[in-house]
């Protein structure tokens, strides 16, 4: 990086007193009170702020759910930072926004001529409720199609659909539905099993990682929040955090282009080696469909658009998709509000928002060594 880039490391808390219960105090306990703090943090910082409040779902206690855009500097060069695309993901995505707020860091980087865009909340009905989809049971990083009149085929979903989302919820019928789930694993191996269930599918709207029919108030939300945020940009770095595949606390860099193109190479040689792509096997993710980051390659088409997820491992992935699949059972066949909810919101959260001091800590160094890092994009040739 040049010497003027490189030269901006402020520390999380250093010399604020008010700084002193973080990186901690970053992750909250709900979706309120993040929202609040990351929108007092953009004003206190100079961000212009903008809110697009849904006009039908709530929140718990009927209160309102929000999409929040906070902008920082101008210039030419774009950062995005986009939390909470799969509910309770977007504590930890909202705690990197925050701490980039509080610690003068994006200040930082506005001062050397960089836009710094946050997006927060971009499930917002997800976020408040603790579950992964949102108030239409749409996996938003599936939402992204660029045709709607030819909706992908997922042939594996539709055998596994049954197991995959079953609708009674008694010991016996999800021991059976993990059985048959494990038998389809053994007959066609892992990744065949992993890609049929999480690939994405747009034949079961009460199944699990349902992409939609349409563009959900999320996807137009955000596609007009990020036109506006990099409108004129000729070079954008977005970053989508993520959490619930991987070992506990790491954060895997992913993105989706194939080695032995271009941005492939660009973004190696960024972040030293360590992306992983799903194109080849090497990610923990599968390979998707309708995601974000091929969309937000579309919404700015005069910039060179690198676009990674940051993916933090959480717990073992059986508990990742049982908490899934309790959380979609819920909010189609279930009560929100009923007896069973308090148990499967708390495994959602044990699921994909560890509450650990060692795993807070490992995020936050982590997103700000990535955000750092992606900064060389904007280097002079």
């Amino acid at each position: 990086m040049s010497t003027a880039r490189s030269s901006i490391r402020p520390r999380p808390g250093s010399g604020d007193d008010a700084m002193t219960d973080a990186p901690h105090g970053w992750f909250a306990a709900d979706y309120y009170e993040p929202r609040d703090r990351f929108r007092a943090a953009a004003a206190a910082a100079g961000a212009c702020l903008s809110t697009a409040v849904h006009p039908s779902a709530t929140g718990p206690g009927g209160r309102d759910l929000s999409m929040d855009l906070a902008v920082l500097g101008e210039g030419p060069d774009t950062l995005v930072v986009i939390s909470g695309t799969h509910g309770p993901e977007g504590y930890p995505g909202a705690a990197i926004q925050t701490g980039l707020f509080e610690t003068g860091e994006a200040a930082a980087i506005a001062a050397m001529g960089v836009r710094v865009a946050m997006i927060h909340a971009h499930n917002p009905y997800g976020f408040a409720w603790d579950t992964r989809f949102n108030e239409d049971n749409i996996d938003l990083n599936r939402n992204y199609l660029d045709d709607w009149a030819d909706l992908p085929d997922n042939p594996g979903y539709r055998v596994l659909a049954d197991h995959a989302a079953p609708q009674d919820r008694s010991a016996e019928a999800i021991e059976a539905a993990q059985m048959a789930i494990f038998a389809y694993a053994a007959e066609h191996g892992f990744p065949a099993m992993q890609a049929a269930l999480t690939q994405g599918q747009y034949s079961h709207p009460q199944g699990v990682y349902f992409g939609g029919l349409g563009p959900s108030w999320s996807h137009r939300t955000l596609e007009a929040f990020y036109r506006t945020a990099t409108d004129g940009a000729g070079r954008i770095v977005s970053i989508d955090v993520h959490t619930g595949l991987g070992p506990f606390g790491h954060g895997e860099l992913i993105f989706q282009h194939a080695p032995g193109t271009a941005l492939h190479a660009r973004v190696m040689a960024l972040w030293d080696g360590e992306p992983c792509t799903t194109k080849d096997g090497s990610s923990v993710s599968a390979d998707l469909v309708g995601t974000l980051d091929t969309a937000l390659e579309r919404f700015a088409p005069q910039a060179e658009v690198i676009t990674l997820a940051i993916e933090y491992g959480t717990v073992d992935p059986i508990q990742v998709f049982t908490a899934t699949q309790a959380s979609s059972w819920l909010h189609v066949f279930g009560d929100r509000d009923g007896p069973e909810a308090p148990a499967i919101r708390q495994a959602v959260r044990d699921a994909f928002y560890p509450q650990s001091a060692e795993w807070r800590e490992k995020v936050w160094d982590r997103g700000l060594d990535v955000v750092r890092r992606g900064l060389r994009a904007f280097d002079p040739a």
